[in-house]
């Protein structure tokens, strides 16, 4: 077997799911995992009926009230995503649910969950059956007429399930829906590793959901069939019936492994190799499990991924809870994994759907970010409701335990290894081998004030965000604090309602603010002073590579001129000035204009791009201006008397404010536009706006950068102040959720045509 290849392989980078039990929370979920918490929810013949689950069908002897649901599954942020309300009650809960999944997925990878132009970021997704346009939709004829044949199908269409996300999001990589029934999501997953080995796509977004209405929260009990005789799943256990039907999705972001290192992403976990198969024909019926095909495509994605089976620790099984399905799937892995190795550490085996139910197409890439969870807590999780093993589970001699308990999970041959298993109906296998990630790589850690940015579309949603940032950044050590916000500011969509603060002592969380368009209409302007005391700037220097550069380049440009008391401190007034007005500019401040008198003047030039920084203190300590070639003003330029003169002509005029002082504080006219004045530390003016100011000088810069952002006014900062950054997990969008459904027929009557 050939040993595994790092060229070839994926990192998970980004996660999110919607689980019964836990909705969102990835730490909540593996919580339940780790203790065994069943999810499946019960429900009254009146609940039943109400949803319009027909009476006769509730009162049969074999049918089971019982389903594992997301209880806001008719919810849906239409802001956000630009629907109207009626459009979100058309479309098909699935790719609601499924879209706000990718959402968080990228923000959850740290990467703008709205991509910019010229990405290469591909969509793998499938839905269940739309149960929804069948029992709630087409029932209602006055909003199929309103919705229009192309508007309903643009909808309920599983087609458009990939390229909604697409469109949405503007991702621009390969956009598409697969659909392989059980095994969906992870067919998905293998599809998305292959398309950025292939490189058809740099990142890939891959998962699944199943959500179907309420009339459906129940299902028929059938000896030796699919479905739990009492809303239990006991995966591999001696009172195993079946399943339970579950809602939930999922979405993992995937990345070339050197990729990811290389980018600063958190790797979650590592695909080794993958593979796909069908049963063919090899099988008793359409529906019924093949053990070779299982087999086959465990031993071919093992072979892929270049990995001794007898490394392998856990096995995330297909786990159907069915007496037929588990004894042949551990038959199968029984012939792939038993081993004659007489050290052979136990494998243990693990079934998501006796947490969370059977999540049809989700359930592939459900059970592939529980096991990620599992490699990153470094445990190995129970078996929900195992008490007595299946003894048609031939365990003995093999290779395979049952566990009862969550224990830790120790390596083998010092790494972790594991397996996820997918087997959709009709006979499409799945199989993914992952492996721990890799230790991050040393990267430069900051122990300095940060800016943290937060936005998002609606008032109410900017706080509730607002209110989770803070809370999460009081809670990180300071030495991830620049990574934090450095995930915070590039990993985000950029919305109208915005907050920005900064870590440590230097201020309270303000109140967000909706961008005000009159102010980025009037823009902002630079008044380079170079006034103020010229001691201060050490945390400049030591915190931002753009201030740092301009400092040490003037230090070398002057390191061999004996200069007197006067000349020194006008060149360091100018090297401050320009400094702080080049770290703004850095930091996305676009300056309409730059105006300034004396030294300040000087500065402008500077920064207009008139003269060097190495012309300017040639002007300053009155050296030979034979080299001297102004250039042509990158922006407007106000100084006393109008528009400075321009060319070698001007020189005069340049070497005449360089042996001035310090310009006034007070602007010339700047044409309505709000103004910064820069000396030795920075001070926004911006009327109204004007937030409060820390006597820390960097601490000054970031916040009035803040102020601008909310206002609507500062852009993408340079990649400079960005080097050595990683990518860090923090809070994603917290959806505004508004309902937004066309109840069942039953219960129009009650509550409604639709919210």
């Amino acid at each position: 077997m050939a040993e595994p290849d790092d060229s070839a392989a994926v990192a998970v980078v980004g996660m999110a799911v919607r689980v019964p039990g836990a909705e969102r929370d990835l730490d909540l979920f593996w919580r339940h995992v780790v203790a065994g918490v069943d999810a499946v929810t019960f429900f009254t013949p009146e609940q039943l009926v109400g949803w319009g689950v027909p009476k006769d069908l509730v009162e049969r002897p074999d049918f089971v009230p019982a389903r594992a649901v997301l209880p806001d599954a008719d919810r849906f942020d239409h802001r956000l995503f630009s629907y109207s309300p009626s459009d979100s009650a058309l479309m098909d809960p699935q790719q609601r649910i499924l879209l706000e999944c990718a959402w968080a997925a990228l923000e959850h990878a740290g990467h703008p969950p709205v991509a910019a132009d010229g990405n290469r970021i591909g969509v793998y997704v499938g839905t269940g059956l739309n149960v929804y346009l069948l029992d709630n939709v087409w029932p209602d004829e006055r909003a199929v007429e309103a919705a229009g044949g192309l508007g309903l199908i643009i909808g309920s269409d599983k087609d458009f399930a990939g390229t909604r996300i697409a469109y949405k999001l503007n991702l621009q990589g390969p956009a598409l829906t697969l659909q392989t029934a059980c095994s969906t999501s992870l067919v998905a997953v293998h599809q998305a590793a292959q398309a950025l080995l292939t490189y058809d796509a740099d990142v890939a977004l891959a998962g699944a959901a199943t959500v179907a209405p309420p009339t459906r929260r129940g299902h028929l009990h059938e000896p030796g069939g699919i479905f739990s005789a009492d809303g239990r799943c006991r995966a591999f256990d001696a009172a195993a019936d079946g399943t339970v039907p579950g809602d939930g999705a999922g979405v993992v972001v995937l990345k070339r492994l050197d990729d990811a290192l290389r980018d600063g992403d958190t790797v979650h976990a590592v695909i080794r190799g993958s593979a796909v198969n069908n049963d063919g024909a090899r099988k008793a019926g359409f529906t019924a499990p093949g053990p070779t095909g299982q087999a086959d495509v465990i031993s071919a994605a093992l072979d892929v991924a270049g990995v001794d089976p007898d490394t392998v620790g856990l096995i995330e099984t297909h786990g159907t809870g069915t007496a037929l399905g588990d004894p042949i799937e551990v038959a199968a892995l029984r012939q792939v994994f038993d081993s004659d190795r007489p050290d052979r550490a136990p494998c243990a085996l693990g079934a998501a759907k006796s947490v969370v139910g059977h999540l049809d197409t989700a359930a592939g890439v459900i059970g592939l970010i529980k096991t990620v969870l599992a490699l990153k807590h470094r445990v190995i999780p129970p078996i929900t409701h195992l008490a007595t093993p299946n003894p048609a589970i031939r365990l003995d001699g093999s290779v395979f335990e049952l566990p009862t308990a969550a224990r830790p999970w120790a390596p083998i041959d010092g790494v972790r290894r594991a397996g996820v298993s997918a087997f959709g109906i009709g006979g499409t296998n799945a199989h993914v081998v992952l492996q721990e990630a890799p230790p991050a790589r040393p990267h430069p850690r900051r122990h300095v004030t940060e800016l943290i940015l937060v936005s998002a579309k609606t008032a109410a949603v900017a706080q509730t965000s607002l209110d989770r940032v803070a809370a999460h950044v009081a809670g990180t050590a300071p030495g991830e604090l620049a990574d934090l916000a450095y995930t915070l500011r590039t990993g985000r969509a950029e919305l109208p309602w915005r907050a920005a603060f900064l870590t440590g002592t230097h201020g309270s969380t303000p109140t967000p603010r909706q961008v005000d368009a009159k102010a980025r209409a009037r823009g902002v302007a630079l008044h380079l002073t170079g006034a103020g005391e010229l001691t201060g700037n050490r945390p400049n220097y030591d915190a931002d590579p753009v201030y740092r550069r301009v400092a040490d380049e003037g230090v070398a440009l002057l390191r061999d001129h004996d200069l007197a008391a006067a000349v020194r401190e006008r060149c360091d007034r100018l090297l401050a000035c320009v400094g702080l007005a080049r770290s703004l500019c850095s930091r996305g401040v676009a300056p309409r204009a730059v105006a300034g008198a004396g030294i300040g003047a000087v500065a402008c030039a500077v920064v207009a791009g008139i003269l060097t920084v190495a012309d300017a203190l040639v002007l300053v300590r009155g050296g030979d201006l034979d080299g001297i070639r102004p250039g042509p003003a990158q922006l407007p330029v106000h100084v006393p008397g109008g528009q400075p003169p321009t060319g070698s002509g001007g020189l005069a005029y340049w070497r005449e404010r360089a042996a001035g002082t310090p310009a006034p504080t007070t602007p010339p006219q700047l044409d309505g536009v709000l103004w910064i004045e820069v000396g030795t530390s920075v001070t926004p003016h911006l009327g109204a706006e004007q937030p409060a100011m820390p006597a820390d000088r960097h601490a000054r810069l970031l916040a009035t950068v803040g102020a601008l952002w909310q206002l609507g006014i500062a852009g993408a900062w340079d990649t400079g102040h960005d080097t050595g950054r990683r990518r860090l997990p923090a809070p994603t969008y917290p959806f505004a959720a508004t309902r937004h459904y066309l109840d069942a027929p039953a219960t129009r009557l009650d509550t409604g045509r639709h919210h």
